[in-house]
């Protein structure tokens, strides 16, 4: 059987202090539990951050980025993610542990999940396995030349991986390396004071893809690169996506559509086969709804959606309507559908914590030949 994890003993709700005594008493008392429910009121990033560019040499180090600013909120007030509570979590652990946090995930995670692709990102030894990272410009997809140093917050984005190391690390969630009990703690969603619940658990995210079903997952970024794990704990299927290029703001539904086939091992057939001249509603958040002229080409189980001067691909990968459509941010859980020579289609758009329905993007509709 698969042995299971090395624990420490943090107490959830004793003050960091207890673990921490150099980090200074804030406005509010601040919990473990707090610092990884993103609960505790500390700020994400400031202007007012300390951050230098040098490499920290120690997780203490690294509070010197933000133990001089002020709680935001009182804890459990509101939602408010924090790398900088997590960097303070960091420290909590390795005082309960009694070794520094790089050692102790080194001993008590990667070494038995067989991680053996993740390390700290030592920017400055140029592992020269390591990607090049893009961003997205007005110019179109650029090289960074130079990313910073990510010494100053290792639990909260500062290790490299793969894919299939975090593949092992999803599923030590779900075949008995983690204990039952721990696991549905980590993943239970935290509750405001209001008793509202955050859709947040002790730093995993509550979700769901477009079929329903359960997925429990985190997804972060940052200069030039955006990662996400999606466990879906009912099948016992986990799946991680890794883009070198910011940002992919959608990455939680690319992650589902790749896992879609193994979810649905329903044989998908052909798809559909023909053309229409669709009217192409498009929604976003920020901007009115608008309408436009476009042009659907389906056969053979792919496709492409030109409108509005972009032209999207279309794939079919699971049985019955269920088609990928990809874009530059993500690719999105997509039905098309014919009936009485109609074609009607629309694109869906979410992301964890899943506190709501998913909603379309873009819909469309038109005769079908």
């Amino acid at each position: 059987g698969q042995q299971q994890a090395h624990h420490v003993g943090v107490d959830l709700a004793a003050p960091v202090q207890r673990y921490v005594p150099a980090f200074p008493e804030k406005q509010w008392p601040i919990t473990a539990r707090q610092l990884a429910g993103h609960l505790s009121g500390l700020p994400h990033y400031t202007p007012a951050d300390r951050t230098e560019p040098r490499f920290y040499a120690s997780v203490g180090d690294a509070l010197t980025v933000f133990s001089h600013l002020v709680q935001m909120s009182e804890p459990g007030a509101t939602y408010r993610y924090s790398t900088h509570g997590y960097t303070l979590l960091s420290a909590a652990i390795e005082g309960a542990a009694g070794e520094p946090f790089l050692d102790y995930v080194s001993n008590a995670v990667l070494q038995p999940l067989a991680m053996q692709a993740t390390a700290p990102d030592l920017r400055a030894a140029q592992h020269p396995e390591l990607t090049r990272f893009y961003t997205l410009r007005d110019t179109g997809i650029v090289a960074l030349e130079q990313t910073e140093d990510p010494s100053y917050k290792w639990a909260g984005g500062g290790l490299t991986s793969t894919p299939s190391d975090l593949v092992r690390l999803g599923l030590a969630y779900v075949n008995g390396f983690l204990r039952a009990d721990v696991v549905e703690e980590l993943w239970r969603s935290q509750r405001l004071k209001s008793g509202s619940e955050t859709g947040v658990g002790l730093g995993w995210r509550n979700g769901r893809d477009a079929a329903g079903r359960r997925a429990i997952e985190h997804a972060g970024s940052m200069q030039g690169t955006r990662s996400v794990v999606s466990i879906f704990p009912e099948q016992r299927i986990a799946v991680a996506v890794m883009a070198n290029r910011e940002w992919s703001s959608h990455i939680e539904s690319t992650a589902h559509m790749l896992a879609l086939p193994y979810l649905d091992p329903r044989p998908r057939g052909r798809g559909l086969t023909g053309s229409a001249i669709v009217s192409v509603e498009l929604t976003s958040p920020n901007f009115p709804a608008r309408r436009v002229e476009g042009q659907l080409t389906l056969r053979d189980g792919r496709g492409t959606l030109v409108a509005d001067g972009v032209t999207y691909q279309l794939l079919h990968v699971a049985a019955g309507d269920v088609y990928a459509l990809v874009r530059a941010a993500g690719i999105y859980h997509t039905t098309i559908s014919v009936a009485n020579g109609q074609v009607t289609g629309r694109a869906l758009s979410y992301s964890s914590p899943q506190l709501g329905a998913a909603t379309a993007f873009l819909s469309f509709s038109g005769s079908f030949r």
